[in-house]
């Protein structure tokens, strides 16, 4: 493929599943002309298709560089790629509730690039040694630190920092994307990413890695070993693209995560005729010639029938009152009856949803510092009222100070965890890392001093991402 143009990207994109996920619901694409994350909602049922079926229509925008009309070429096919996936759960309605971020980077005349952004993946350019965010995050804390309600400190440990406010996909809502024209400078470098790199990797461990890694997928490598070094909890996908001058050389762009793992993902919802069969028989109609018993044409009658016809119609009169008391009547006691059944289903509802509620506090579990060990609770952090919505369940014996200091300031708030195992393997990680602290030198003596170096990433096996495939301009 040849760009045309005076700028073009040079890029590289890999994806891993993390250490305690068992599938990766992240997808991401590199190209010449493109960059995009999509981070399937791990909430949300589907989260992997939806990140797939985005990243598959998204990616054909790669082919060309857009227009003067960029940034709407950009939002259309964001919307068509909402669409498919409802159209996805018209097909599949196990998978109702699908969702996924977007953040995506496309050229545009006049080294120019259309940027648009919805959820709580990040995009960031390097320019001039200096890392600047060019997206915001639409998360419930984001909104609280806006408000002015807490600081950007406290949003990073509170225990509703997963919860996104806005996302792609069957949510009930359109989709209300961020959308923006950026400037772009030869020796940028953008990089967009999941939360699966922000929430485990200290920023300034992450500009180090963009300021001194000259090549892009390795950049993009040690940022993976980096989130894997902090815990791995989530899925960490990476995007690397360097601003180049001039008309370059390049292969085709690729994608990495969900979409490149589950080609066939990309089918789903991308028939626009696909529609649900109408029931025709509600629709049937009457034919012009066909009459009704209730509508029979009405007989003119002479002045000799009017007389005889004044007692049959004032029987009619006291028949008709008595019919309409008696309907009264039904209708009162219809009433009754219906109040008494929509007080039964109001409360069986409550039951219901008591119990559900229930069922969903009691297999949620988060890991925190008690006392200064590492403990795992079960429930959520959080109160209703005066209830605790928790309690301890272990109290393990790693010490919180022997932990680096982002693990530290993780565990003063929770590390939120959706069931037992993934909690146990949070553990494991933290045990492992504490470990490793203390077999260190003992010029190291204050473990949660911040000019303590970054902990080493795990062994290369442990680190290898699922999937890396590196795109390059040469």
């Amino acid at each position: 493929m040849t760009t045309g143009g005076t700028i073009t990207l040079r890029s590289a994109a890999r994806s891993h599943t993390g250490l305690v996920r068992k599938n990766n619901q992240d997808s991401g694409y590199a190209g010449p002309n493109f960059l995009l994350i999509a981070d399937g909602m791990g909430g949300h049922a589907g989260g992997d298709v939806a990140s797939a079926i985005t990243v598959s229509r998204l990616a054909e925008l790669d082919h060309e560089p857009g227009g003067e009309d960029a940034l709407e070429i950009l939002r259309t096919s964001i919307l068509e790629a909402n669409d498919r996936i409802c159209r996805g759960v018209g097909e599949q309605p196990e998978l109702a509730g699908m969702g996924t971020t977007v953040t995506a980077v496309l050229r545009a005349p006049g080294n120019r690039f259309a940027l648009a952004h919805i959820g709580d993946s990040r995009g960031y350019v390097l320019r001039d040694d200096r890392l600047q965010p060019i997206t915001h995050d639409h998360t419930f804390v984001q909104m609280l630190v806006d408000e002015g309600r807490i600081t950007a400190e406290e949003a990073e440990t509170h225990p509703q920092r997963s919860v996104v406010m806005k996302v792609l996909g069957d949510v009930g809502a359109s989709p209300d994307l961020d959308l923006s024209l950026r400037e772009a400078q030869v020796g940028d470098r953008w990089m967009l990413c999941s939360d699966g790199l922000t929430g485990f990797a200290d920023i300034d461990d992450i500009t180090r890695v963009l300021k001194e890694v000259a090549d892009p997928d390795e950049a993009c490598r040690q940022l993976i070993d980096l989130a894997l070094a902090g815990g791995g909890a989530d899925n960490v996908t990476v995007v690397v693209g360097d601003v180049l001058e001039g008309e370059v050389e390049t292969t085709e762009g690729v994608s990495v995560g969900s979409v490149h793992l589950n080609p066939r993902y990309a089918a789903i919802g991308a028939n626009p005729d696909a529609e649900a069969a109408v029931d025709t028989e509600a629709h049937a109609t009457f034919a012009e010639d066909d009459v009704s018993a209730d509508t029979a044409p009405i007989q003119t009658v002479d002045g000799e029938d009017v007389e005889a016809r004044d007692g049959t119609t004032q029987q009619l009169r006291t028949n008709t009152a008595a019919d309409e008391e008696a309907d009264l009547d039904d209708e009162d006691e219809k009433r009754s009856y219906l109040g008494w059944i929509i007080t039964a289903i109001v409360i069986v509802a409550l039951a219901v949803g008591g119990f559900f509620a229930f069922n969903y506090v009691s297999h949620q579990y988060y890991v925190a510092d008690d006392d200064g060990k590492v403990s795992l609770y079960r429930g959520l952090d959080t109160t209703l009222g005066p209830i605790e919505l928790s309690r301890l369940v272990d109290t393990t014996d790693i010490e919180v100070g022997s932990l680096n200091s982002y693990s530290q300031d993780r565990l003063r708030g929770s590390i939120p965890a959706g069931s037992r195992d993934e909690a146990d393997r949070i553990i494991d990680n933290l045990r492992k890392e504490s470990d490793r602290s203390s077999g260190m030198s003992g010029d190291v003596e204050d473990s949660t001093s911040p000019s303590d170096p970054a902990p080493s990433p795990p062994d290369s096996k442990s680190a290898d991402p699922s999937d890396a495939i590196t795109r390059e301009s040469q």
